[in-house]
Parts: C-alpha cells; structure tokens; sequence
C-alpha cells in the first residue's frame, strides 16, 4: 500500500473517532442536564458563613447603651457616707421657759376721775408693758383735748403723747363720747421695747442660743406689727450665727423668726 493510501486511513479513523466522542458528549449532556461552569469541583473547606436568623435582635450598639451597663448587669452599690455630728464648741445660755415678765401695774384711777385721765392712764400702761418696765416717776402724758372737751356727747379724734425715759410715743384716739359712757380706741405706728426684753425672748425662741444680740440699744420705738420690726442674732452652742427678725404685736409681745 503506497504512502498516501495509509495516511487516508488514519484521517478516516480519526473522524470516525471524533464523531464518536461528540455523540458520546451530547448523550452525558441529554442525561445530566448543563454544569453551571462556575460551580466548584468539590465541596468547599472552609463553613458557610452563618446568617443571622429572623428571630434574633442585632442588639443596641448605640453610645448610650456603651456608655451604661444595661439592667441585666449588676449594678454597684454605695454606702451613704454618714453625716458628722456638730461639734458642741460654746457654752449654752439659759432659755427662759416663761415670756418676758409683765410688770406690775400701778392702781388705775378711780371710776369718778374725768374720762381723759383714765384714758391717758390705760396708754400710760401700753407703754409700761411694750417696754417691760413701769416707771412712774420718768413717764409724762399729754393730749391734744382736755377734760372738758370730753364731757360734750360727740365724736372726737385726736392725740396723746406718752414719754417713757425720753422716749416719746405718740398715739392716735378716737372717742365717742355718749351719754353714760365713753366709747374709745387708740392706735400706734411704734412703741418702745427695751433691749433687755428683746434679748430676753429672742434667747427664749431661738435654737440652742450661746450669744444673743440685738439692734436695740437700751430703749428704742419698734413699728408695731412689721416682721422686721427687730433684728437680733444669734450664735448657737455649734457657732452657727443666724439673724432673727422680730414682730412687736400691740399687746408689747414679741414674735421671732429666724431668716430661713
């Protein structure tokens, strides 16, 4: 067989082998469907990465929540630091149990005296006891009518001055004058209250009192009815010092508060 001849066979074997292979392949493809060809060969060596499940929360990662442990973790708990006793450091005055003493009056005048003297009697007594002391010696009264005046049925105003020591006080009276009685009532802006009575009740009202002082000096004239009408202070046996405002009622009484 000449040369050429053989190299014919083997082209016709070689077809023939190829037409084989091709058949073959579109068989394995009818009977196994396509390969996606970026499927991997085998299974992979590394897990699957874990997806968070419907169920679970992500969680509160905002600042708050880092800046503060949640309830779930135990909180520490602190002592309260207990608060020291005061430290007693001045000796304590005596506090008075009673109010200032009321002085003893002397007798008033006899029901056949003229009105206006027992009238300035009865201002003569609201000065003795504003100040806590009677004195008749060193009190004067005057008023701005006369006996005679008021023995008229009417209406009348008027005024009487009572000085007690030198300290003058100056009341204003209405009277009406009817024809068994004489019906009257007075008012005052100030009255006097000496220094010794003012110390005496704010030492009587403040707490635990050690040194007591006040803005009187000897005797002055307080407005009636003012809370700051008097100011004493007081340093109490842990020598805190605290200022006390005084109210003078009519009856000469008086009334502290301390400044809160």
């Amino acid at each position: 067989m000449s040369q050429r001849s053989k190299m014919l066979g083997r082209s016709k074997t070689l077809r023939l082998l190829g037409a084989g292979l091709a058949a073959l392949c579109a068989l394995v493809t009818a009977s196994c469907g396509r390969l996606d060809p970026t499927a991997g060969v085998g299974p992979s060596v590394h897990p699957p990465t874990p997806q968070p499940s419907a169920s679970r929360h992500k969680g509160d990662i905002s600042p708050r929540r880092v800046a503060h442990p949640t309830s779930s973790q135990t909180a520490t708990t602190r002592t309260p630091t207990a608060t020291p006793t005061p430290t007693v450091t001045l000796t304590p005055l005596p506090q008075p149990a009673e109010t200032y003493a009321a002085p003893k009056m002397p007798a008033p005048p006899k029901d056949s005296e003229p009105e206006l003297v027992r009238i300035r009697y009865a201002l003569k007594k609201i000065v003795w006891s504003a100040v806590g002391e009677v004195n008749e010696d060193k009190t004067s009264s005057s008023c701005t009518r006369s006996n005679n005046d008021l023995v008229r049925i009417g209406d009348y105003d008027f005024t009487c001055d009572v000085k007690f020591k030198g300290v003058r006080t100056r009341f204003k009276v209405t009277a009406e004058v009817k024809t068994s009685k004489v019906d009257w009532r007075w008012s005052a802006a100030e009255l006097p209250v000496s220094e010794s009575k003012a110390v005496y009740e704010v030492t009587r009202q403040a707490f635990k009192p050690a040194r007591a002082t006040c803005d009187l000096v000897d005797l002055e004239l307080v407005k009636v009815g003012t809370q700051t009408g008097i100011t004493c202070w007081v340093t109490d046996i842990y020598n805190e010092r605290l200022a006390y405002r005084g109210k003078l009622l009519t009856d000469g009484a008086i009334a502290f508060r301390p400044d809160s």
